[in-house]
């Protein structure tokens, strides 16, 4: 069930470590209410030191709660509990990041139109006694787009701050052609796993 836990939550100070609308989005839906504080975590991990690219992005997110834990614990009211996730586009070995430009992010579009990618997304929920990390995967297929849907897609600018250049709860939902999984996990957060891994935190089973 979600209300008990949901009810639990409303009590505390809850801080989502990322900036990220999308995730944002979800959790007012959730009806939880989150203070906003984006990690500065320098994301410089070494991805051969992970076994594949779960286990890589659920580090991400851990490594960008620990650094707002640490920014926030000594405060009059420090957080009750920190919820962090971070997002990765994969086709294959190539990782496919936030595009650094419109040139890049026409390029990182051409690249996956009309083939199959996967999105991985880690989470991790920290409070001041216990962390639990998770991630998630759903593929995806973006349609044949033309270059001309693709530069227009650029130009409303939505692609510079998604991960593989496109979002797919906003106007890039045009470019997907069909997905196998958690949407949510797409988005930013899978929502089905955060909520059960919350009730078992709070003891709502």
């Amino acid at each position: 069930m979600i209300e008990p836990t949901i009810k639990a939550l409303s009590g505390g100070r809850i801080v989502l470590a990322s900036g990220s609308s999308g995730r944002r989005e979800i959790m007012r839906n959730l009806g939880v209410n989150v203070e906003i504080v984006p990690s500065l975590f320098d994301e410089n991990l070494d991805r051969n030191n992970y076994k594949g690219h779960g286990e890589y992005v659920q580090d991400l997110a851990y490594h960008k709660v620990l650094y707002v834990f640490n920014d926030l614990k000594n405060d009059s009211v420090p957080p009750s509990l920190i919820i962090g996730a971070d997002t990765l586009v994969t086709m294959g070995d190539i990782i496919y990041g936030k595009p650094k430009d419109s040139t890049d992010a026409f390029r990182m579009l051409s690249s996956l139109a009309n083939k199959e990618h996967i999105v991985f997304t880690g989470v991790c929920l920290k409070t001041p006694t216990t962390e639990i990390k998770f991630f998630n995967s759903s593929k995806v297929r973006l349609g044949d787009v033309s270059e001309e849907q693709i530069s227009a897609y650029v130009k409303t600018c939505e692609p510079l701050n998604k991960a593989g250049g496109y979002g797919i709860q906003g106007i890039g939902g045009c470019l997907v052609e069909k997905i196998e999984g958690d949407y949510f996990t797409i988005v930013g957060i899978p929502v089905y796993l955060l909520i059960k891994h919350l009730n078992k935190l709070y003891g709502s089973l």
